[in-house]
């Protein structure tokens, strides 16, 4: 497991939500994902391991799919 830190920016790049998690390795695209699902406003979602963003998620092109069940 890792931390990482999810920041939802909106389209003028002011985040609009942060959230940490503790997932595996293949675990924080498909959170991303469910981020931009949940936050209507977020146009992209930064990912956060340490001090550096990993991954830049956007929500042009995403195929977001169903929420999950549970």
């Amino acid at each position: 497991m890792k931390t990482y830190t999810f920041v939802c920016l909106a389209a003028n790049q002011v985040a609009t939500a942060v959230d940490i998690q503790d997932l595996g390795d293949d675990a924080y695209r498909r959170h991303a994902l469910s981020l931009l699902r949940d936050h209507a406003s977020a146009q992209a979602v930064e990912v956060w391991r340490d001090e550096a963003v990993i991954d830049l998620i956007e929500r042009a092109g995403a195929v977001l799919g169903a929420p999950a069940a549970g």
